[in-house]
């Protein structure tokens, strides 16, 4: 059964070449799994050739039967050696130069030398991963359903949290059973980021002072991680009675990713903590008030970080100290850092369908990290929750 059906990626691939006409582009070659899927409906070895007219080819190396099968596009048909591709852009582009745009952004330095190879004198291989990102941002409401979809699921992993909790569970090992039930409830086991060195397990699990230890993480949950080799999330030591807990998992069931993060406690949040969870609750509400279609990222941005400094909070907010992250929010889809992303240089405004992940948390020498995170997507008049967890602490009794 196909991935996508036809008037879906019909949709997708017109965009994508009005973008191409705007970039005098002849062709665009996609080698990228996440914007092969995305244009193809497939992860297997392929390249999807779209010229700036036309209709998709996707050309597969491995496997041609299983492409044929995710696919919905008219034109699915064998690549025996890359030393065809020329053939294949005269078929589609006419006779050359042509000005072919590659994902330049992910795609390493050894293998744009091949291609420039293969392709030769005739083809100048320039970027067109902003495009292709662009054009992503939009999702459809198709798209906007495999989110809805995974909120449920955040919504039944965090209830089994009491029932995966033990006395002397190290935050580690209550993660390993959180990752667990995931898969259980449907995760498909894998989580797709973009960029070199950019990584992250289906979920992040820290308590207490252990969750303010920073680490080189693109996020803003540090913690110091089972070896240096992974050096983010829980550890081996027991959660401590009355430890803040908090918990940031990635659903992805059939590729889209929603984000979801909640707090628990084995006992009762202390004070300061619950004081801090309720105004990281304040800003998200703040940001559910104001973000609608047409709103700058960079300013929502702004307000929020003015916001929490004018409460006391600014030193801390989104990462310890000077090693802070700098943004409240990231688009998700299939991938886990998508744009746009509420953060400075943001400045294009929001539009109807992009989805957004709003993540206001505070790292706290004592308390670790502390607050909470929905998937939103962007209404005209607002946004849409997503995520339909309640957002109370999880206590576990006992």
């Amino acid at each position: 059964m196909s991935t996508f059906p036809r008037d879906e990626l019909s949709s997708r691939s017109a965009r994508v070449q009005s973008r191409m006409v705007d970039e005098t582009l002849d062709a665009i070659l996609v080698v990228e799994t996440a914007d092969l899927f995305w244009l193809g409906g497939t992860v297997q070895s392929a390249h999807l050739l779209l010229a700036a007219t036309g209709d998709p080819r996707l050309l597969v190396r491995k496997v041609l039967e299983r492409a044929r099968e995710d696919s919905s596009l008219d034109d699915v048909r064998p690549l025996r050696s890359l030393k065809e591709l020329p053939e294949q852009l005269r078929e589609t582009c006419g006779a050359p130069p042509w000005r072919v745009g590659m994902e330049l952004d992910v795609l390493p330095a050894n293998t744009l030398r091949m291609y420039q190879r293969v392709l030769g004198a005739d083809a100048e291989i320039v970027d067109a991963s902003r495009a292709l990102l662009a054009c992503r941002e939009v999702k459809s409401e198709l798209e906007v359903e495999e989110l809805r979809a995974g909120g449920r699921v955040h919504k039944e992993l965090f209830a089994c949290l009491p029932e995966l909790f033990e006395s002397a569970v190290s935050s580690y090992e209550l993660q390993n059973r959180l990752d667990s039930r995931a898969r259980s409830l449907g995760h498909c086991g894998v989580i797709r980021l973009r960029g070199l060195n950019v990584e992250t397990g289906i979920g992040i699990v820290v308590s207490g002072e252990e969750g303010a230890i920073p680490s080189h993480s693109i996020f803003p949950i540090g913690g110091p991680g089972p070896s240096p080799w992974v050096a983010a999330g829980g550890s081996a030591r027991p959660i401590a009675k009355n430890a803040p807990i908090i918990a940031d998992y990635l659903i992805s069931l059939g590729g889209y990713h929603a984000d979801c993060t909640r707090m628990a406690v084995h006992g009762e949040l202390p004070d300061g903590a619950a004081e801090i969870l309720a105004r990281m609750q304040e800003e998200l509400r703040y940001c559910e008030s104001v973000v609608r279609a047409g709103s700058i990222p960079s300013r929502i941005y702004e307000d929020v970080v003015g916001r929490v400094r004018d409460a006391g909070l600014g030193d801390g907010f989104m990462g310890p100290g000077d090693l802070a992250v700098k943004f409240i929010g990231h688009s998700v889809g299939l991938q886990v850092n998508e744009t746009p992303v509420l953060a400075p240089r943001f400045d294009a405004p929001l539009e109807v369908g992009n989805t957004l992940a709003i993540e206001p948390k505070y790292t706290h020498p004592r308390f670790g990290v502390i607050g909470v995170e929905n998937t939103y997507v962007v209404r005209e008049d607002g946004l849409e929750n997503l995520s339909c967890c309640p957002e109370d602490v999880v206590v576990i009794e006992g």
